[in-house]
């Protein structure tokens, strides 16, 4: 398997409001349904992920570090994945803090 995946959350917009969390790889794709995106729902799906893939240890992670991944890998991978932040969510960050400086 190559060592490298995109991993996120989105919103179902349905009769049960619920959060989709998903991983995106050039070999394999993975994904639940949970209430919410937290800490806790990114822990237990993070160490399902490492469960169902041992060699996950050691790649690279893309994310928008958003609402509980960053402390959630922290806790299943313990340093032992590389993670970077999304181009585009990267350049909406940017694009915020650049439109509040100078309007």
């Amino acid at each position: 398997m190559r060592k490298f995946m995109a991993v996120d959350g989105t919103f179902l917009k349905a009769r049960f409001v619920q959060t989709l969390l998903f991983v995106v790889g050039i070999d394999a794709n993975t994904w639940v349904v949970i209430e919410s995106e937290n800490t806790d729902s990114w822990t237990w799906f993070l160490s399902h992920l490492k469960s169902a893939i041992p060699q996950s240890v050691g790649m690279t992670l893309i994310s928008d570090r958003d609402k509980g991944f960053l402390a959630a890998q922290e806790i299943v991978y313990a340093n032992s994945i590389y993670t970077h932040i999304c181009c585009f969510h990267l350049k909406g960050t940017y694009n915020f803090y650049i439109y509040t400086l100078y309007t």
